[in-house]
């Protein structure tokens, strides 16, 4: 009777105890990310007894009773809520992120983050989250606390960048010959550039011409202008000759004041008779005299990706410069082998002739149709800005978003994944860090092997099933007022064995 009371006793505690994790758990219903606790119980060791059977044994076994065992955290994914910040994240799958504080690392799933003022991302306990820097494009192998720099010098302010690269696509159809000058074919319009005259080019000396904008170094867009005249046909090909130029009057170059002054580039396109290009050649003007004077014109450079390339120095700004990608990218020559723009005039096929070593882009222009139209017109580069608001992809790549349209990667969140969860030790404040059952935490990249993917303006909530939660209390309860009856049941029959006594 003794040992009954004594396993009544050990299941009210251990009934008790499991009450606990049920109520901590439905305590925990709104907590983010929360992840659902589940009593193991246990019985305590058996008692072994002898027996006077006939059994193979000859031993019976009492029990002596039940204990709490282990409580364990079902990593389940919880559902997902609406959160109000590009930095309230959810992890869809597998993954922690990690925080850092004084030294210490803890893993949580709650994502509800925010930026301080000195530009620390933080969770509510004032933990900061890791990550990877990004910087210029590139991203650091060093993981860190993701603080951004909001000083005037930092991730607030996007400098200026000068355009470097301009994309040209037109559809050339009805050109027409007007600045016919047989002893200057193929440049007869960019030989009737006189900056000197208003305007430099006279109107009957093209047929059609489109602006096009770049950025300074000091951030300002400058127009400049591309000129198209038929240059001629031969033997189903047919060459358009084109002139790049901008106002002279704001030409800070060693051209300035001169007749070529706000001249940039001129060339040829060669287009098949199906009206896709096969050719094209650049060439740099002189650097005074007059454009009329062919032999000055040089060869333009080629860029890393194979376009022409000419200088631009506008007034108020630096030097730059930009290459002109009209959809053929050259190796080795913008000059079909001609060593100045002179040369044409004895060589017409080298300018008909198309050019095996060039690569056609989707974008090319094409000469075809009645009427000329541009059909793209792009330039790199942008205007200085400012931070406007910050963005999360699934990556987990902290984007900037400025004042100037442009965006930025920033931080790269991390997320950790860990040989044994179960082994992980909770913390509280929806934290836990890793012990020796858990193994050490194996950093990675959302969305990659078996790492989730990272949403933004969303919070995983709690994974507690409330029709679980409420029929393991009654079930425990029931279990406890079982348990409870063994002991008042001992209780009476010892006060009975007391009174045979007396």
């Amino acid at each position: 009777m003794m040992s009954s009371l004594y396993i009544g006793a050990t299941g009210l505690k251990s009934h008790g105890e499991g009450m606990s994790v049920v109520t901590n758990n439905l305590s925990n219903v709104s907590t983010v990310a929360y992840k659902q606790h589940n009593m193991q119980y246990m019985d305590l060791v058996s008692q072994y007894v002898t027996s006077d059977s006939n059994s193979l044994t000859n031993m019976s076994q009492v029990g002596a009773g039940s204990a709490p065992g282990s409580v364990r955290t079902l990593f389940t994914q919880g559902g997902v809520d609406k959160g109000s910040e590009a930095t309230d994240l959810c992890i869809d799958g597998g993954g922690f992120f990690g925080v850092t504080k004084n030294g210490q690392t803890h893993y949580t799933r709650a994502g509800n983050f925010r930026f301080t003022k000195a530009g620390e991302l933080l969770d509510p306990s004032g933990w900061t989250v890791l990550g990877h820097a990004i910087k210029n494009g590139v991203e650091s192998s060093e993981t860190t606390p993701i603080v951004l720099d909001p000083s005037s010098t930092g991730v607030a302010f996007m400098p200026t960048k000068a355009t470097t690269s301009l994309v040209s696509c037109s559809m050339l159809g009805g050109l027409e010959n007007k600045a016919q000058d047989p002893a200057k074919p193929f440049f007869s319009m960019a030989a009737s550039w006189n900056a000197k005259l208003n305007p430099p080019l006279a109107d009957g000396n093209y047929s059609y011409s489109e602006g096009i904008e770049f950025y300074d170094s000091n951030g300002d867009v400058r127009q400049a202008t591309i000129y198209y005249d038929l240059g001629g046909q031969s033997g189903g090909n047919t060459a358009v000759e084109y002139v790049v130029a901008f106002d002279p009057a704001i030409d800070a170059s060693g051209r300035a004041e001169t007749e070529v002054a706000g001249l940039l580039t001129a060339g040829t396109i060669t287009f098949s008779s199906s009206g896709d290009m096969i050719n094209l050649t650049a060439f740099t003007p002189p650097e005074s005299g007059s454009a009329s004077d062919l032999s000055g014109w040089t060869p333009a450079s080629l860029s890393e990706d194979g376009y022409p390339l000419f200088a631009v120095h506008p007034e108020g700004a630096e030097s730059q410069d930009i290459s002109l990608n009209m959809g053929l990218s050259l190796s080795g020559s913008t000059s079909a082998g001609l060593a100045s723009a002179d040369g044409a005039a004895s060589n017409t096929a080298a300018i008909y002739r198309g050019n095996n070593s060039a690569k056609l882009n989707s974008t090319a222009s094409q000469f075809y149709g009645t009427s000329c139209a541009s059909l793209a017109n792009r330039k790199d580069g942008y205007a200085e800005g400012t931070l406007n608001s910050v963005s999360v992809g699934e990556d987990g790549v902290i984007q900037g978003n400025y004042s100037n349209g442009e965006t930025q990667d920033l931080y790269r969140i991390n997320l950790y994944r860990f040989i044994s969860q179960d082994g992980l030790k909770n913390e509280g404040n929806n934290h836990y860090s890793a012990t020796q059952e858990s193994g050490a935490a194996q950093e990675g990249v959302a969305g990659t092997e078996n790492f989730g993917t990272t949403a933004q303006y969303a919070l995983e909530t709690s994974n507690v099933d409330y029709a679980r939660e409420f029929s393991l209390m009654i079930v425990t309860q029931r279990g406890f007022q079982m348990n409870s009856k063994v002991v008042t049941t001992s209780d009476e029959m010892l006060r009975k064995a007391l009174e045979i006594k007396r």
